[in-house]
């Protein structure tokens, strides 16, 4: 499936023309000096939890032009379309020079910069990162110079990303409520390993090979129902929408959750519900949970029942929404929440790969790892396609019969289907050895499947009252701690049912929390167990309340994260889990 993504994305990157201009016919040029005004080949990529919601701009820089990135507060990620720019010299790319600029402080100083720029190549784009940096004013502007470790391949979906990861002006702490300082990127030129320069075309567009939709902070949601025709837009204050159909109606039950997808200048989007019998009424306004991206909103049955009371029939048809700035939704939906699951210490099983149409049944052999690896606290990872979007599993030969496992129910997250250990037990047994000795799959559409996977389950909770950590960021050796001491509002978020959240980085995959202050000594929370997807990690109150106590007083005033790795954490949040 990675495959086909990245080949759709690739198609897309050297096709795609520039929104709002008609399409153009190839612009060559040996050095990309920004003349021309194009830039449609980079884009910001938002994904990384320190990622900077940074702009991007042409302007007149040093004599001549430049790629401006307007850094607003954290790192930015600047990534190119590489392979549209070179086409069939794509392969060939072996070097590439550029001259990177900083902005010179407030007080018209300048302040010494550096960052990274990064490769992602090879079928699951993996990452490989070089250094560059600018510490005199008499070199800034610097040309910086990468030789690549890494051959680069055609159709795979392939990039290039520029970062900017130190900032001394920010740094300095001399300068409070101004913005990081901007970077300027011109004269980038690409070359083959014999020096050659390799033409570009800057009328490439660049297409996000990040293929996951940001679901930070919210539930995954399952058995979901859309609401046709809710694709609307309107001003800030004005509302729009349609009647909600009898299958939507339906799914609108106590414990379901509304998901609108939007935009918005401010980010913000709530339910107008104009023919409720209490009359017209606004419903989380200012309080739907949103993704850290500002793109998806989720509203609660129970914040529906606030607004417009606990019996439905009195809420009128009418479905709106609204927002104190100009706003668009493209869909909405509503389902039933499941936790957000990953998989951790997977054991793959091997040469998974098969199709089957509609109803029809395909699958192999267990192998003596796998069975082995479905221990209690596990689950089964099936990353598929399906033409219902729906998949689940068969185990033909079990002792109890022909048996079906999670039909139509066992939630997908992204492509994956996830089918936990104890699903299993429920229908055949704890006793494996009654299990049969196949395993298939089966969906209610012609299906493919690519892999399986068995690991130990994460399980991540959607998110409400969201407390920021101000200026959590920080980094540490292995075993190393490093944090902050905690602000009155983290104190006070810290209560039954909240979830602590730690974007990070680490070489172990691991990250947890140290309280060296506390009443009862120096102690470690969620060692080496926290609930993680790699990239974010949560630590429950009932987690921090078995080490520490349930009085929050006797906690210490500070909290520090460690790893068994090297490793970086790029905020922390507190909040209530849903």
């Amino acid at each position: 499936m990675k495959k086909v993504l990245s080949w759709i994305l690739c198609v897309a990157m050297m096709l795609a023309p520039v929104a709002g201009l008609a399409e153009a016919p190839a612009t060559l040029v040996d050095v990309v000096n920004f003349a021309d005004g194009n830039y449609a080949f980079a884009g910001v990529d938002t994904v990384a939890g320190n990622a900077d919601k940074s702009e991007l701009s042409v302007v007149e820089y040093n004599g001549g032009y430049a790629l401006r990135v307007d850094v607003k507060a954290k790192v930015p990620y600047v990534a190119l379309n590489v392979e549209g720019m070179l086409g069939e010299n794509f392969s060939k790319l072996a070097k590439m020079t550029f001259d990177i600029g900083v902005e010179l402080g407030a007080d018209g100083k300048f302040y010494a910069a550096s960052g990274k720029v990064y490769t992602f190549t090879g079928a699951d784009l993996a990452k490989n990162a070089y250094d560059w940096s600018v510490y005199l004013r008499t070199k800034n502007p610097k040309n910086a110079a990468v030789t690549f470790s890494t051959a680069f391949t055609a159709g795979q979906g392939e990039y290039i990303m520029i970062t900017k990861e130190a900032d001394a002006y920010s740094e300095s702490g001399k300068f409070p409520g101004e913005e990081p300082r901007d970077i300027y990127i011109t004269n980038l030129t690409f070359y083959d390993a014999d020096g050659n320069i390799l033409p570009v075309d800057t009328s490439a567009v660049y297409v996000s090979a990040n293929t996951e939709a940001d679901m930070s902070n919210l539930s995954i949601l399952t058995n979901t129902v859309e609401l046709p025709g809710m694709a609307v837009s309107a001003g800030a204050w004005t509302q729009a929408g349609v009647e909600m159909t009898p299958e939507f109606w339906a799914a609108l039950v106590p414990g379901s959750v509304v998901e609108i997808s939007y935009e918005s200048a401010d980010g913000d989007i709530w339910v107008v519900m104009p023919w409720a019998t209490a009359g017209w009424i606004r419903v989380a306004q200012g309080a739907a949970t949103k993704n850290g991206s500002l793109t998806t909103a989720q509203i609660t049955y129970d914040q529906f029942v606030a607004g417009c009371g606990e019996d439905p029939t009195t809420w009128g048809s009418m479905f709106q929404c609204e927002g104190s700035s100009e706003w668009t939704v493209y869909s909405v939906k509503v389902g039933m929440p499941t936790e957000k699951m990953t998989l951790t210490n997977k054991v793959e099983f091997p040469g998974f790969s098969c199709t089957g149409g509609a109803w029809g049944q395909n699958g192999f052999d267990f192998t003596p790892e796998v069975l082995d690896a479905l221990q209690p606290g596990t689950a089964l990872e099936i990353s598929f396609e399906s033409e219902s979007g729906d998949m689940w599993i068969v185990l033909p030969d079990a002792a109890a019969g022909w048996s079906r496992v999670q039909m139509m129910s066992a939630p997908v997250i992204g492509n994956n289907a996830y089918i936990t250990y104890e699903q299993i037990v429920e229908v055949v047994g704890e006793d494996k050895a009654l299990w049969g000795a196949r395993l298939q799959c089966e969906a209610s559409g012609n299906w493919e499947v690519y892999s399986v996977n068995v690991g130990k389950v994460n399980k991540l909770a959607g998110l409400t009252e969201i407390v920021e950590f101000p200026g959590f960021a920080c980094t540490g050796s292995a075993w190393g701690q490093t944090g902050f001491d905690m602000t009155p509002e983290i104190l006070a978020a810290l209560k039954p049912g909240c979830v602590v959240t730690i974007s990070y980085e680490s070489e172990s995959g691991d990250i947890w929390l140290v309280f060296p202050d506390s009443a009862a000594g120096w102690m470690r929370v969620e060692m080496m167990n926290a609930d993680t997807d790699g990239k974010t990690a949560q630590i429950t109150w009932d987690e921090m309340a078995a080490v520490l106590g349930e009085d929050v007083s006797t906690w210490g005033a500070r909290m520090q994260c460690e790893a068994s790795g090297n490793w970086t954490v790029y905020s922390v949040s507190v909040a209530q889990a849903q």
